[in-house]
C-alpha cells in the first residue's frame, strides 16, 4: 500500500482533523494546506487548520484564509496532518503534537525537506525531496479522495508551486511541476491573481523597508557571499509589519556572482531569524542551516538563534 493510499484510507476513517501550517508560514505551507483544507470541508469533516505565527499580508487574497487558527485546543483529534514542515520544533506545537503521536499514533507528515524527526515519530511519512512544493504531494492526495478540484483548491495548489519555484524561475521547476500548474489553470486557477499579489503588491512601508536592506548590502569576494540585515528599528521607522521582510532574500539573490546570500532580521524577544539562498549547483544551504538547528532545502533555508544585531553588526 502506497502512502496516498493510506492517508485517504485514514481520511476517510475518521472525523475530527487538525491540519498544522509552520512556523514563519511561506505560500506553499498555507495554500498547500488551505487546499487540503477545503477538500476535508467538502468531504464534511470536523477541520481546523492552526499556525503559530501570523500569515503574511501577500497570502491573505487566498479562499479561507481566514479560517487559519492561531492555535487550537488539545481536542480529541483522531488525525494531525503536518505539511511542509522542515522539523519538529518548527510547526510551533512541539509538544503537543509529540504526545499526540505517542497516545494516539495517528500523525500524518507531508513533507518535501530533507528527512528530519518528524520522519521518527510519525505513522505516515509522504516525502519526496524531488519535488518542488508539497502541492504535488497533496494534489493526489484530493484526486484520490474523489474531491473534485474547482477554482479554490486550484487557486491554493499553484499558488503553493508559484511561491515554491520563483514564479517557475528557480531550478526546482520540473516538466512535472509545469504539468501540474497547467492542470490547476484548467480548473480554473488564478494565475493573475496570484502574481498580482505576489509580485506587484508592495506597500509603501514595505518598500522603504526593502530599500534599507538593499542599502545595507555586502558582498563577501573572499567566500562569494552577499549579506544584508533588516532590524527592528528599521521595521518601525519605516511603519512596516514583520511580514514585509518576506521577498527580501529572494530579490537579494539576483545579485549575479553570489554563491549564496543571507538575509539576517531581527524580530521581536530578541531573535535574531537568518533566511539562505543560492541557485548555485554544489551548494548544499540545508547542511548549513542543520547545524544552527534550523532547515530547508538545498537551495532555501533558514534557521534562528537569540541575540540582537548589535552584538553582531556595525551599522
Amino acid at each position: 500500500m502506497n502512502e496516498t493510499q493510506r492517508i485517504t484510507d485514514l481520511i476517510n476513517t475518521y472525523s475530527n482533523i487538525l491540519l498544522v501550517i509552520h512556523q514563519f508560514p511561506d505560500g506553499d505551507t498555507i495554500a498547500s494546506s488551505l487546499a487540503l483544507y477545503i477538500a476535508l470541508k467538502k468531504l464534511e469533516k470536523n477541520v481546523t487548520i492552526a499556525c503559530n505565527d501570523s500569515i503574511p499580508e501577500p497570502f491573505l487574497f487566498l479562499p479561507k484564509v481566514r479560517e487559519i487558527k492561531r492555535d487550537f485546543l488539545q481536542g480529541d483529534w483522531d488525525l494531525i496532518i503536518v505539511l511542509d514542515c522542515g522539523d519538529l520544533r518548527r510547526t510551533g506545537f512541539s509538544e503537543r503534537i509529540k504526545a499526540f503521536a505517542t497516545r494516539k499514533k495517528h500523525l500524518i507528515n507531508i513533507d518535501h525537506h530533507p528527512r528530519n524527526d518528524l520522519h521518527k515519530i510519525a505513522n505516515v511519512n509522504f516525502f519526496d525531496e524531488s519535488v518542488a512544493a508539497v502541492a504535488e504531494l497533496v494534489e493526489p492526495i484530493i484526486t484520490h479522495l474523489g474531491v473534485k478540484i474547482e477554482k479554490e483548491i486550484a487557486t491554493c495548489l499553484l499558488m503553493a508551486i508559484y511561491t515554491d519555484t520563483g514564479g517557475f524561475m528557480h531550478s526546482n521547476t520540473t516538466p512535472k511541476t509545469l504539468s501540474l500548474a497547467s492542470r490547476m489553470l484548467s480548473c480554473g486557477a488564478r494565475l493573475k491573481l496570484i502574481a498580482q499579489n505576489i509580485n506587484n503588491s508592495k506597500t509603501l512601508p514595505s518598500l522603504k523597508l526593502w530599500g534599507k536592506a538593499l542599502e545595507r548590502i555586502v558582498y563577501n569576494s573572499k567566500y562569494e557571499i552577499v549579506y544584508s540585515i533588516i532590524t527592528q528599528k528599521d521595521i518601525l521607522e519605516c511603519g512596516a509589519e514583520q511580514s514585509d521582510v518576506a521577498g527580501v532574500v529572494n530579490l537579494i539573490n539576483s545579485v549575479p556572482g553570489a554563491s549564496a546570500v543571507i538575509l539576517f532580521c531581527e524580530y521581536p524577544d530578541n531573535e535574531i531569524r537568518v533566511s539562505l539562498r543560492t541557485e548555485q549547483k554544489g551548494v548544499d544551504l540545508s547542511r548549513l542551516a542543520n547545524y544552527f538547528g534550523g532547515g530547508g532545502h538545498k537551495k532555501a533555508a533558514g534557521f534562528s538563534f537569540k541575540g540582537k544585531m548589535s552584538q553582531f553588526f556595525d551599522f
